[in-house]
């Protein structure tokens, strides 16, 4: 008598690459890009009467660049970088200074620009980097 040999169940490869291009598919459309900028802490303006603006400045940039700082585009050795910081941390504590890094800058750069704020008693700092 001659047995029957089990019959092997083929799985149907083709309705499973279906499903996941499918997936792929809609992993794609519905992924949404990260904005670095929105994990920034914004101050906002009360709302109400807008005061008349005097002449000093809102904002200090410096610029982080790979050993070297500038500010307002002027390379600065680090001295007057941090006589400049400073005389401003004495005229307005309160000014907002935008620290930009370079991406090539090392962190010791980020870490001395940072250090020079403290020293002046900055505290309104907002670091971003360049492109």
């Amino acid at each position: 008598m001659r047995r029957k040999q089990p019959e092997q169940l083929n799985v149907p490869m083709s309705s499973m690459i279906d499903i996941v291009f499918l997936l792929l598919i809609y992993f794609i459309v519905t992924a949404r890009e990260e904005v670095s900028e929105a994990h920034l802490a914004v101050n906002l303006p009360a709302p109400g009467v807008a005061k008349a603006s005097e002449n000093k400045p809102q904002m200090m940039e410096i610029e982080v660049h790979p050993g070297y700082l500038s500010i307002r585009g002027m390379r600065l050795p680090i001295n007057e970088v941090a006589n400049t910081l400073m005389r401003l941390g004495k005229n307005d504590p309160n000014i907002t200074v935008m620290v930009k890094v370079n991406l090539s800058a090392r962190a010791e750069d980020l870490v001395t620009a940072l250090d020079l704020c403290s020293a002046a008693k900055l505290n309104n700092l907002n670091v971003v980097t360049l492109k």
